[in-house]
């Protein structure tokens, strides 16, 4: 093949890539990681670049499906690991956003992952009429998504809380992201009863988890709450098989308090 031929070739490749969507992935957020006294290296990375979702410019950025997920970003999204001496680790996340939770900007970010990238202030909905507001949203820092707990209580803090959608009012919907003791690769955290299910639960509720030094009951549901009339609520507890987590119903009285059990699940 004669250059002239081959650059084509490479121009008409290339612009056929481009068009495809195809492009260079773009790390959003890097840690070290300290696992067994190794260092290893974890990462966020778009496929490609993302797109802004609840973003400064739209009104409704403030809204409940946006609480959490203002001011965003979405796209493909990929966990990497890399441990010296082993192969690259990569756990895809977009699938984790399917349309079980509310979501903002659906249809057209379904199936996409949705990060926050500037941190929200009270003071942004009084401000927010200001010419200027956007551009002093994005100046801000980007907002740090991994932060680190030991939400299994193995004795390792190697996994962070991604949220995966919300309901209503703005209640944000999260699971726990890393390895554990019992399994070692990236993976999302579920129950020893459900390993095939994620565990999801608000963020206040894996901080409770995060701070309990034994099974602790947490409210999840109250009587009331956007016409319910029952109340949920959750036992959670780890140990060193991992994870455990029950969710019990009542009845709710006339008077809006809790009324008689109706019954459990295991989650």
């Amino acid at each position: 093949m004669s250059l002239k031929y081959l650059m084509c070739f490479v121009v008409l490749l290339t612009g056929a890539a481009a068009f495809a969507g195809i492009g260079t992935p773009l790390v959003r957020e890097e840690h070290i990681v300290t696992v067994e006294e190794v260092e290893e290296r974890w990462r966020l990375e778009w496929v490609s670049a993302p797109s802004p979702v609840c973003s400064p410019e739209e009104p409704e950025w403030s809204t409940c499906p946006c609480e959490g997920f203002a001011f965003g970003e979405s796209g493909d999204l990929v966990l990497v690991r890399n441990r010296p001496g082993q192969e690259e680790e990569r756990l895809p996340l977009s699938r984790l956003f399917d349309g079980d939770l509310d979501l903002p900007g659906v249809p057209d970010t379904l199936g996409q992952a949705i990060l926050r990238r500037w941190d929200t202030y009270e003071k942004d909905i009084d401000e927010s009429g200001a010419v200027d507001f956007a551009s002093r949203v994005r100046a801000r820092p980007i907002a740090t998504v991994m932060r680190f707990g030991d939400y299994d209580h193995d004795g390792r803090a190697t996994e962070f809380l991604l949220q995966v959608g919300t309901l209503p009012c703005g209640m944000k919907m999260s699971v726990a992201v890393g390895i554990s003791r019992s399994t070692p690769n990236l993976h999302v955290f579920s129950t020893v009863e459900h390993p095939e299910k994620r565990l999801i639960l608000t963020a206040s509720q894996w901080q409770a988890l995060l701070e309990a030094k034994s099974p602790i009951k947490v409210g999840d549901w109250l009587c009331g709450d956007h016409g319910s009339d029952t109340e949920t609520e959750l036992e959670l507890g780890a140990d060193a098989d991992g994870i455990h987590a029950k969710k019990r119903e009542y009845e709710c009285k006339d008077d809006g308090g809790r009324g008689q059990f109706i019954g459990e699940e295991v989650l």
